[in-house]
């Protein structure tokens, strides 16, 4: 008897199953402004990420 295969997806695969996320403008202004006021220059790169894909329809597209 030979073993089964399990079928692994590759991450384009997972990518594509999992979709885009979406944010909310305004929650995502206000964690901006938590990060300033915590001086938190990684959360605020982040948060700036986010509020791009936020006005944006296709970003990295």
């Amino acid at each position: 008897m030979s073993p089964r295969r399990v079928h692994r997806p590759t991450e384009r695969d997972a990518m594509r199953r999992t979709g885009t996320p979406t944010y909310s403008l305004p929650s995502v202004l206000a964690d901006m402004t938590t990060a300033n006021r915590l001086q938190d220059r990684e959360g605020l790169l982040l948060l700036t990420c986010r509020a791009v894909r936020a006005t944006s329809q296709e970003v990295g597209e």
